[in-house]
């Protein structure tokens, strides 16, 4: 529920007109018609000059006043997006609690759809359940490398338009899982703290949303020296075997959307790792 303080209130007008579809009409009035939908996207109290809107739900909410220079330039944050690395060399200890905290609020900061925040955080530090998600993923894939392997499969991906070559790396990344001569532990290379995100299955915006928050997570990792990688392999397995969404602990009707292994990094990177940009069409 919104609410206007008429006596600071100076009839900007700026409520009424960041406020897309919902309750807030010029004068500015609130209008109780169910038919307006209030995704509560707080844009009306984020833009009054004379903090006049109250929200309900929100009375303890303690906001960062923004200025007029951004906090962060253009420049600097480019430089934190060259530097960024999937890192897969860490430290011995877990990531803290504070740190996490931080890295998870930071994901909730990420755009939502309709402001609807449906997914969820699960972080993992027992080493018991990450030794458990690690064997009936391992056990997933080596179900899947012979189906791959079987007679006639070659053939059968071909014709549903794969390329060949695609199937090669998939065999070679998968039985490397568990026969890498380079690391023990290609899944999760000795990670202490993994991070997943869910959305609901049937929820395509949410989906996004979830892919949105596990960057923001990214990013915001890299600025306090958390090194963080991207773990498809557990996604992917999570995606078709429920044994592994039970190890994970994940209930059902909620989808597994980015997993992230997360450590302190045992070595700094000198310099970027040269990247092409993407191809552009100028319409």
């Amino acid at each position: 529920m919104i609410g206007i303080d008429e006596e600071k209130c100076n009839q900007c007008n700026l409520c009424y007109q960041v406020c897309i579809g919902g309750p807030i009409f010029k004068g500015p009035e609130i209008k109780s018609d169910p038919d307006l939908l209030c995704i509560e996207c707080g844009h009306c109290y984020a833009i009054c000059p004379e903090s006049a809107i109250t929200l309900k739900g929100y009375e303890d909410f303690e906001p960062y006043e923004l200025t007029e220079k951004p906090p962060v330039d253009g420049p600097s944050l480019m430089k934190l997006l060259r530097g960024r690395r999937s890192g897969r060399i860490y430290k011995p200890e877990p990531v803290s609690r504070e740190h996490l905290l931080e890295i998870i609020e930071a994901a909730s900061l990420a755009p939502s759809a309709h402001n609807g925040y449906q997914t969820k955080a699960y972080v993992y530090q027992d080493e018991e359940m990450i030794s458990r998600i690690r064997d009936v993923t391992i056990q997933f894939y080596k179900r899947l490398l012979r189906i791959f392997n079987a007679p006639g499969f070659s053939l059968a991906w071909r014709l549903i338009g794969q390329d060949p070559d695609e199937l090669d790396v998939h065999k070679y990344a998968f039985e490397g899982l568990w026969t890498s001569s380079k690391n023990e532990d290609i899944l999760f290379y000795n990670s202490k703290t993994i991070l997943a995100f869910t959305a609901p299955a049937h929820n395509a915006m949410a989906l996004g949303d979830a892919w949105i928050m596990a960057q923001n997570a990214v990013n915001y990792a890299e600025a306090i020296k958390v090194a963080t990688v991207y773990n498809g392999f557990i996604i992917q397995a999570a995606s078709y075997d429920s044994r592994v969404r039970a190890a994970m602990r994940i209930p059902k009707g909620e989808k597994v959307v980015a997993v992230l292994n997360l450590g302190y990094p045992k070595y700094d990177f000198a310099r970027e790792a040269p990247r092409r940009i993407m191809d552009i069409s100028w319409m």
